[in-house]
């Protein structure tokens, strides 16, 4: 029997992953990690081991390690500038010590070397201490969710405008869609030194995710770009504190610039079933919302 483990698993990436993977395997194959067991003790069925892991508690990611076969590692969610890849090397470290044989880590499309501390810069710090970690490793880059989009789209349509950076398209995924692709690379074999991208059909842009909007409600919606200096004015306006208004404001320049416009078709090829495209999902879950 080979067993399944992921971290996060409490979260919302985690959830759908684990979903994904019960339809494939038995739940007595599968090791959910979590800081907060107690509060996910009945999300997942019967028959899924949960254990308690934090990404601050080297030792009891090893603990929690112990007996896993290949390892879905998800992000942590702390920003603050040096925190991230402490984490994630401290959780590299326990797999190696608790004698895991493979580590899927969840990675993002446009991770580069960076002397800054940003969001693309950890992907990639993680990546390479996984890589060098002597462990079979595999890496799942992902676009941005087409999910994140939606709070502001359901403001635009309220106020009948939609303020977002200008520049290149977004191939925005579909968190579900991630998790599927996930769960599909965690429960076979053969994926050792591969990096995979999971990301929509076709890239859209904001403009396109406005009119989206505007079909989905049957209310005008008007995109206005915003410049780079506007879109961290916007950041700064809403109460950010300046770490996270820098890190975001680097993550929106890189994501004008192109580094989100990558269309992949592993979603599809790996799971049989296409992604999803964002214009689509707006469409569909703003519908819903109605």
């Amino acid at each position: 029997m080979t067993t399944l483990g992921i971290t996060g698993a409490s979260g919302q990436l985690g959830a759908s992953v684990l979903r994904h993977l019960l339809a494939r395997q038995q739940a007595s194959e599968i090791i959910a990690v979590t800081r907060t067991p107690d509060k996910v003790a009945n999300a997942f069925g019967a028959g899924v081991r949960l254990r308690s892991g934090d990404f601050d508690d080297e030792g009891s990611l090893v603990s929690a390690f112990a007996g896993i076969d290949r390892l879905l590692l998800i992000p942590a969610s702390d920003l603050v500038p040096g925190v991230r890849p402490r984490q994630h090397r401290a959780a590299v470290r326990a797999a190696v010590a608790a004698g895991v044989g493979h580590i899927i880590y969840v990675s993002s499309v446009g991770a580069r070397p960076g002397a800054a501390d940003g969001l693309l810069e950890t992907h990639w710090a993680t990546e390479q201490a996984v890589i060098a970690s002597g462990l079979p490793w595999t890496l799942v880059r992902m676009n941005i969710y087409a999910d994140s989009q939606i709070d502001a789209l359901k403001r635009a349509v309220a106020s009948g405008t939609y303020a977002a950076a200008d520049g290149a398209p977004f191939a925005y995924v579909v968190r579900d869609d991630l998790g599927a692709l996930a769960a599909a690379v965690l429960s076979s074999p053969g994926h050792e030194g591969v990096t995979y991208h999971g990301t929509g059909p076709a890239s859209v842009t904001h403009g396109q995710l406005a009119d989206a909007a505007s079909r989905a409600s049957g209310k005008p919606v008007r995109f206005v770009p915003l410049t780079q200096d506007e879109g961290t004015a916007a950041l700064a306006a809403v109460g950010l504190p300046p770490f996270l208004v820098d890190v975001l404001s680097r993550f929106q320049r890189a994501g004008r610039e192109g580094a989100f416009d990558l269309v992949s078709g592993d979603i599809e090829r790996l799971t049989g079933k296409k992604a999803m495209l964002a214009t689509d999902f707006v469409d569909k879950t703003l519908r819903g919302a109605a």
